[in-house]
């Protein structure tokens, strides 16, 4: 039996993203030090720009076929969404099709998302909480942008998370930048002045603090949230810092990652 661990990325060329992944990458290598662990991309237009640009960067499956050529047996694929959408089923689906090659693997397992289940709800909603309350005052409104997604079983969980910061603390609100009739920032703007909010913290709920954050969420452009939310007189500051870049967040991704070793050792 011999292992590995890919950690499959949705990926980002901006620079400071580059501190979530690099983080996450130590973080694996120190918890597993004897397993080689592989950084996939799962996102093909990024690995498109990045090719254009002279980069590359394996897709997940590259990375798969380059470990069956090494002779690897068992794989721990790790998803570093934050919910599983389509990035992550397309997992499930490839975790499937390499394992049924006549010449795939033994066995592949996907440690699941940051959030993937009804139980992951209440801890990583006060792991989040716990981050967005540093430094804010009594009176400030704290905002979190997520990415959205189409998936019904991915789109659930972004509400989910709203509504259990609203039970801890009526300050802090999720939303999203895709697929946003009910928490986009449009709807966050009327609760913000509904509540009367005159300072608003924003926070990227992304893996890295990509391109979505430097320009959807803090952009100099008319259409980028805080150019809404200063338009409409609320004061904002942003904390530029992705998900993966927090060893409280962090944890959750590596408790996935280690029932899916567990998972493939017992076959």
């Amino acid at each position: 039996m011999k292992t590995a661990i890919v950690l499959a990325a949705f990926g980002s060329r901006h620079k400071n993203s580059q501190a979530s992944i690099n983080h996450i990458t130590e973080r694996v290598k120190e918890t597993h030090p004897d397993v080689p662990v592989r950084v996939a991309y799962t996102s093909k237009i990024i690995r498109g720009h990045m090719e254009k640009a002279g980069e590359t960067i394996d897709s997940v499956p590259q990375a798969l076929d380059k470990l069956l050529a090494e002779g690897v047996t068992h794989v721990a694929i790790q998803s570093l969404h934050l919910v599983p959408g389509k990035e992550f089923h397309e997992l499930l689906r490839l975790a499937n099709e390499y394992m049924l090659k006549d010449d795939g693997f033994n066995r592949v397992e996907i440690g699941f998302p940051l959030v993937s289940g009804e139980t992951d709800i209440e801890p990583v909603a006060e792991a989040i909480l716990s981050i967005g309350l540093e430094g804010k005052g009594d009176h400030d409104a704290v905002l979190f942008m997520g990415h959205g997604t189409r998936q019904l079983d991915g789109s659930v969980y972004y509400e989910a998370l709203h509504h259990a910061f609203q039970e801890r603390d009526k300050t802090v609100h999720m939303g999203v930048m895709e697929h946003q009739e009910e928490s986009g920032i449009d709807v966050m703007i009327q609760r913000f002045k509904k509540d009367g909010v005159k300072k608003a913290y924003l926070l990227p709920f992304l893996f890295g603090s990509g391109w979505h954050a430097a320009r959807d969420m803090v952009g100099e452009h008319d259409t980028s949230w805080r150019s809404r939310l200063e338009a409409e007189g609320i004061e904002c500051e942003a904390v530029l810092k992705g998900a993966g870049e927090y060893d409280r967040l962090v944890c959750f991704w590596l408790s996935h990652l280690n029932d899916a070793l567990k998972r493939l050792s017992r076959c």
